[in-house]
């Protein structure tokens, strides 16, 4: 993927946040002039209390870490 021009970064990247903005979070990584690759995503339910039976995962905060390959140029 590397031509004249183009660079490669790699990132590694952790944050919170529920899955419906993790979901969007990714959805503008597939819209963007650059190439990016996530790799070894790992998502955490940091806490999950054993009462309640209904749990949302949408309103759930997860602990999100990936790592991510971005071609692209400066």
């Amino acid at each position: 993927l590397l031509v004249e021009g183009t660079k490669k970064f790699l990132i590694d990247v952790s944050f919170k946040a529920d899955f419906v903005s993790l979901l969007s979070f990714l959805r503008e990584l597939e819209f963007q002039e650059n190439v990016i690759l996530l790799d070894d995503m790992n998502l955490k339910l940091p806490f999950q209390d054993s009462n309640k039976s209904d749990i949302n995962i949408t309103q759930e905060i997860l602990e999100v870490k990936f790592a991510m390959t971005i071609y692209g140029k400066i």
